[in-house]
């Protein structure tokens, strides 16, 4: 054993582990229908998922298995190293060098997915990939590294991501916060003497390391909040905040004061809140980012939005929808004209559902515009155009303009008034499919909205074609997931009938370096889809109200947010915990 890696006392590593040249190639999908993980069918929609991702990379199969519910990490994991007989390893029970993680560049690492685990003492590798099957990684690996051999581990995918990640994070550069700061001066009230140290080295290097660290951790969001003796600084990460670090006090001005400077914010107003915009690049990407400030007692509060690009718009088969809902939406999305909306609160996923439904119907035949408050992502081939209240380009306003534009498909952002809704469904029926969000807890409660907006039912019941409402719950982590039971009181607690949970396979996470502890990584929507029949088109004429139209919905099979997130539960994608903290009891 090299002196790489501490070993746990148990899951060490076979003295027999199999360099990956021997035995004859073979294809992951065939292992994993061997192991009895999957079948046929479930990899033929893997492998179409695969082929129709838009990301611009070729993405593991394993990965889109996952994402898609057909097998867990840990599951895919545990049939290749069993098939292979592959020695599997728990990445979070190991603590790697970072010199010898470095071994192999980034960029080869990344591309590859293989992380360095120790060196041998004849020159070889110990490595651990989440696909022994990929042959041509592995060689790169030997042909970059100079080694003479390499043993293989398999381990989940991101286990390795969280590795690689680790390995060249905040101590790349060996420099550590503490090291950072003591070339920051004290606190400074003076704008001019706040500026001239905006771009000193300390304040530059402390905000690159924050913004670099939240990319790569898979935050959304960065919150720099000034505290009466340190600047707190935490990130959201799969909807929920955490505590990364805190810096001395007399960070704070300077710190702000770079960010705001890079988003063309006036550094000395601090009286007021302001919004900017700025591009960063990380790992030789570009990541967009929309910057609030807000003045607070102890001094200005910053929020950084982390926002995705093009290239992260995901797969409507990767959200999270089952086989019904996604024919659904599809149906609705193959119509020449109509109403969909997706309703649910701030921060649900509302934005990603409706990038990922438009990302599926660009074409140069169709002219698609989007009105948006403001744009998130900038999508290639489509038109996408952001509202200015103060200039007096309103949703309303922008939609009359954009329906002289001639378009096929109209994205507005989202229904805020009776003039709004009006246009966007006057336009639907005449030629043109329209997508927009609105605030709303449930999909039936989206028409009862629109009706009470001072829409008419009639209008309302011929333009709508489909509503979806939706939620993001947390996943139980792949990497530290062990089997759960509930209590006789935790069923009470849920309102449960016992006997709904025969069959039940719930899971928990323990907490693991990967999951940071929370036993969660990762997040699934839930969704409840209405799609608006000729029946319920009557009721809504009849009798527009909530109850009458769930009740013409249940007729048809409709299935609630909270069904849709206790069957995610039942099957240990989620935890029951996580349903009760999202979705009410009553939904």
């Amino acid at each position: 054993m090299g002196t790489g890696a501490t070993l746990p006392a148990q899951g060490g590593y076979a003295p027999s582990t199999p360099s990956y040249a021997t035995g004859p190639r073979r294809r992951i999908g065939d292992v994993l229908i061997e192991a009895g993980v999957l079948t046929q069918g479930d990899l033929d929609r893997a492998l179409e998922a695969q082929r129709s991702d838009t990301s611009g990379e070729r993405r593991r199969l394993g990965e889109i298995i996952s994402e898609l519910g057909l097998a867990s990490e840990r599951q895919v994991a545990q049939a290749l190293a069993d098939v292979l007989a592959i020695q599997l390893v728990d990445l979070g029970g190991i603590v790697v060098s970072p010199e010898v993680a470095r071994s192999l560049p980034r960029a080869v690492a990344e591309r590859t997915g293989v992380f360095v685990v120790d060196k041998l003492s004849d020159g070889g590798l110990r490595v651990a990939t989440s696909d022994p099957t990929n042959v041509l990684a592995l060689d790169d690996v030997r042909l970059y590294t100079n080694a003479p051999r390499l043993e293989v581990l398999v381990a989940t995918s991101s286990q390795i991501k969280e590795h690689l990640h680790r390995a060249w994070s905040l101590s790349e550069d060996n420099a550590d916060v503490a090291t950072v700061l003591e070339g920051i001066s004290p606190d400074q009230d003076d704008a001019q003497e706040i500026s001239g140290s905006i771009d000193d080295a300390p304040t530059v290097r402390l905000v690159n390391m924050v913004l670099s660290d939240a990319v790569r951790a898979g935050a959304s969001d960065i919150h720099i909040e000034p505290q009466r003796d340190v600047l707190r600084i935490r990130y959201r990460i799969d909807g929920m905040l955490r505590d990364v670090m805190t810096v001395p006090r007399r960070a704070a001005p300077a710190v702000v004061s770079r960010i705001k400077i890079t988003s063309g914010l006036d550094i000395a107003e601090r009286r007021i809140p302001q919004d900017g915009r700025a591009r960063i690049s990380v790992d030789s990407r570009s990541v967009d980012t929309r910057i609030s400030t807000m003045p607070s007692i102890h001094g200005e509060k910053v929020v950084i939005r982390l926002l995705m690009g093009a290239e992260q718009i995901k797969h409507l088969d990767s959200m999270g929808m089952d086989a019904e809902h996604l024919e659904k939406i599809r149906a609705s999305m193959r119509e020449p004209q109509g109403l969909m909306l997706i309703t649910g609160p701030t921060g649900s996923g509302k934005t990603s559902t409706l990038y990922a439904s438009l990302s599926e119907i660009v074409t140069p035949e169709r002219n698609i515009v989007t009105l948006e408050d403001p744009v998130e992502i900038q999508i290639p081939g489509i038109t996408q155009t952001q509202t200015n209240e103060r200039a007096g380009m309103t949703f309303a306003k922008g939609l009359r303009a954009i329906l002289r534009q001639d378009p096929d498909v109209v994205l507005v952002g989202e229904i805020r008034d009776g003039e709004t809704a009006e246009l966007a469904l006057t336009a639907s029926m005449t030629g043109h499919l329209v997508l927009s969000t609105l605030h709303t807890n449930s999909a039936v409660a989206a028409l009862t909205r629109l009706v009470d907006m001072g829409i008419e039912p009639f209008l309302v019941a011929s333009s709508l074609s489909c509503v979806v409402a939706q939620r993001l719950v947390r996943t139980v982590c792949a990497s530290c997931a062990r089997p759960d039971e509930l209590s006789a009181e935790q069923v009470a607690a849920l309102g449960l009938d016992p006997s709904s949970l025969d069959g039940a396979t719930p899971r928990k996470g323990e907490g693991c370096s990967v999951c940071a502890g929370t036993g969660y990584r990762g997040r699934s929507g839930i969704y409840e889809v209405i799609e608006v029949t000729p029946s319920l088109r009557s009721v809504l004429l009849r009798d527009p109200s909530e109850h009458a139209l769930a009740a013409a919905a249940e007729a048809e099979g409709f299935r609630s947010l909270r069904s849709s997130a206790l069957a995610l539960a039942a099957k240990g994608t989620t935890t029951f915990a996580e349903v009760a903290r999202v979705v009410p009891r009553y939904a």
